[in-house]
């Protein structure tokens, strides 16, 4: 299932790309000028798409991105927009067991702190190799939040 604001945002990533390399699509340099040109795109600063702070590219950046837009001619905007990892929205570090525990744990003491939970479930690990490996302690903290 698609989120509409991510869907947006990525969007509006494709439609940002696309300005900065459709000039060189639309209006190909002389052969030898295009390293150039990457220079100069290079070497602009930008606004960001979406916080519309002054951002710089690199040239290295601003390449791959005419080399994305090249590949496929037919859509070069939808070549420019961001693709969703494989393993978006899956805790991969975490077993269900572990899930299980540290949910009983907030239950059970919902005034600890992250760290108080990690500790815990360290003990909790030690006492049960059927948990699993203990994961770290940002692993604990990002699943709590």
């Amino acid at each position: 299932m698609s989120d509409p604001k991510h869907d947006r945002r990525r969007g509006d990533w494709a439609r940002f790309r696309f300005s900065v390399v459709g000039p060189l699509l639309a209006a190909p340099p002389k052969r030898g000028e295009l390293r150039g040109e990457l220079l100069r795109l290079s070497q602009k600063t930008w606004r960001h798409p979406l916080t519309g702070e002054p951002v710089v590219f690199g040239l290295s950046t601003i390449e791959r991105w005419l080399c994305a837009a090249r590949d496929k001619q037919r859509d070069p905007i939808a070549a420019l927009g961001q693709r969703i990892r494989k393993d978006a929205g899956r805790q991969r570090s975490l077993s269900d067991r572990l899930r299980v525990a540290i949910r009983g744990q907030y239950k059970a003491h919902p005034s600890w702190s992250y760290q108080l939970h990690a500790d815990n479930l360290s003990v909790l690990v030690d006492d049960d190799e059927s948990l699993g490996p203990m994961p770290s302690y940002s692993t604990v903290r990002r699943y709590m939040k």
